[in-house]
């Protein structure tokens, strides 16, 4: 009897030590994968391109060698082992070791890491929240467009999403009347809550189904529409910036309208032309009008639109690039392409901080 009492309290302690245990966890972000899991224990994880490591990354922008992770107590260290294109912590390239903090963001290349540590239970929301975010992320990119390759107004873009999955989204569809509507939106804060608002914004863009007393007919009154429809209050806080134009191509005019969002820009005759209204972010206060302009579009124009994550960059000593950074990629007329170039090698070679969208319209 003795004995039998030994076991019985003995394997509720066991279970409750088990419960407590803190875990050491990487999250391997690949587009498409749901987050693939690499535990941490007592051994160095040692992370490079070929076979010999821990972790492999077959990429040619990861070094053979190119970072360790060991697990020292509580937490986990991170070095880089003299890698060519440099170990990035929340966006800082490491130039010493390092200790991580729990939802550290780890840039390699192209790849992104998310560092956890916590109990079994925690560690296993932490996953699911992760995988939220994948499939959140899936769900704007297929709402996207396609390209457009004929026709009076030819596009094309390119977006990369952050690991931490900013509110990026745009598109361009055309009405019944003929004309053509563009758009570009920016929710702030990252995570699925800011994507899913995205979501509903583009929605809403797409069916026409602004609430009463909004109108299509301007671009102003679109903005008006989205404004009353998605107030800062009911989204959990959240509101954001907005590029919206409406194009004719009988009339060639462009009618547009930004609330707290940088310009688009046309390059027309090798002149580069800032388009924007001066109105709030959207959700920010109910009730307010929204003031639009116009622009006659000459054939062969090019039109740029593009998020803050394209130029809102660190640099190394820790200033942060700005809008005057990009501009020089739009004085050469660049394509979509290009200017995604341009971007990455103002943020080096780790990931973005934010979700990067660039949109690029061509008028015959």
């Amino acid at each position: 009897m003795a004995d039998d009492d030994a076991t019985m309290v003995a394997r509720p302690a066991a279970a409750e030590a088990a419960a407590t245990t803190v875990e050491h966890l990487l999250l391997l972000h690949e587009p498409g994968q749901p987050p693939r899991q690499v535990k941490l224990g007592a051994a160095p994880l040692r992370i490079g391109r070929t076979a010999g490591n821990e972790l492999v990354l077959p990429l040619p922008d990861i070094s053979r060698q190119h970072c360790v992770l060991q697990v020292q107590g509580s937490r986990a260290v991170l070095t880089d082992l003299g890698s060519t294109n440099g170990t990035y912590v929340e966006g800082r390239r490491l130039s010493a070791p390092v200790a991580l903090s729990d939802g550290a963001h780890v840039g390699l290349g192209g790849f992104t890491l998310v560092y956890r540590s916590g109990t079994p239970a925690l560690l296993a929301r932490a996953v699911a929240l992760e995988e939220e975010l994948r499939r959140a992320c899936d769900y704007v990119q297929a709402l996207l467009p396609p390209p457009l390759r004929q026709g009076p107004v030819r596009a094309d873009w390119r977006f990369v999403p952050s690991a931490s999955l900013g509110g990026d989204a745009f598109g361009y569809h055309r009405l019944p009347d003929g004309r053509l509507a563009i758009y570009l939106l920016d929710v702030t804060g990252h995570g699925a809550g800011s994507a899913l608002l995205a979501v509903s914004v583009l929605n809403v863009l797409r069916q026409a189904a602004l609430p009463g007393g909004a109108t299509w007919e301007d671009a102003g009154g679109v903005l008006a529409g989205l404004n009353a429809m998605f107030p800062m209050e009911q989204q959990g806080g959240l509101c954001f910036s907005m590029w919206y134009g409406l194009y004719d191509p009988a009339t060639r005019r462009l009618d547009y309208a930004s609330g707290g969002h940088h310009p688009a820009y046309l390059r027309a005759d090798a002149e580069l032309l800032p388009l924007a209204t001066r109105n709030l972010m959207l959700g920010a206060m109910e009730g307010l009008p929204f003031v639009a302009a116009h622009i006659i579009v000459p054939p062969g124009a090019r039109l740029f639109l593009f998020s803050d994550g394209a130029f809102e960059i660190a640099r190394p000593d820790g200033t942060q690039r700005m809008l005057a950074d990009f501009l020089p990629a739009l004085q050469t007329g660049a394509d979509a392409e290009v200017l995604l170039a341009a971007a990455r090698a103002m943020n080096g070679p780790g990931p973005f901080e934010d979700d990067v969208s660039i949109l690029v319209l061509d008028f015959t």
